[in-house]
């Protein structure tokens, strides 16, 4: 059950617990989810969600054209390729995931 973020915490398209938090003037904005250490990475020192869990996660919350363009941009920048996309999506922890499903269906096109 999606929730309008017209509060701090809500729960976002895919379902989960979201956060919004103010550091400064930047909003920061934090989903709680069980995520296996496989979709983590590191970056600068920071830990945070792979590419392609990120977009799993995006794609319930943009446009099926905007989930076209970061795909493609993401194959361009080779974050990942259609193989891994098409084994993650698959994987049973993300089945009934809104966003899994859907970029499941884009990358079958």
């Amino acid at each position: 059950m999606y929730t309008e973020p017209d509060d701090d915490i809500y729960v976002d398209h895919n379902g989960r617990l979201t956060e919004r938090q103010w550091i400064g003037d930047q909003e920061v904005v934090i989903h709680y989810d069980d995520i296996p250490e496989t979709d983590i990475t590191e970056i600068d020192g920071i830990r945070c969600t792979t590419a392609l869990r990120t977009v799993i996660d995006l794609a319930a919350a943009i446009t099926p054209a905007e989930l076209r363009n970061l795909i493609e941009d993401c194959l361009a920048r080779e974050l990942f390729s259609i193989a891994e996309a098409r084994a993650r999506v698959e994987q049973p922890d993300l089945r009934g995931h809104p966003g899994a499903q859907l970029l499941q269906r884009a990358i079958i096109r």
